[in-house]
C-alpha cells in the first residue's frame, strides 16, 4: 500500500462507508425477503468509476 495511503484516518474512513454499506444493504435485503422468498443479490464495487468487482448471491428466506 502507498505510503500516504496508510494512515489510522484513511483506514477509519474506509471503515465508516463499509458499515454504511452493510447496514443499509442489511435494511434493504431484509425488506426485499419479506415479500420474495428468493432474492437474487448483487453488489457492484466501483472506484472513480471504474469497476473493480461484482459481488453475487441468491437469498432464500
Amino acid at each position: 500500500m502507498d505510503e500516504k495511503y496508510d494512515n489510522d484516518n484513511t483506514q477509519m474512513q474506509i471503515r465508516k462507508f463499509l458499515k454504511q454499506v452493510g447496514v443499509g444493504s442489511h435494511q434493504i435485503i431484509e425488506n426485499e425477503l419479506n415479500d420474495h422468498p428468493i432474492c437474487n443479490i448483487s453488489l457492484k464495487l466501483e472506484i472513480n468509476n471504474k469497476e473493480f468487482k461484482k459481488f453475487e448471491t441468491i437469498i432464500n428466506s
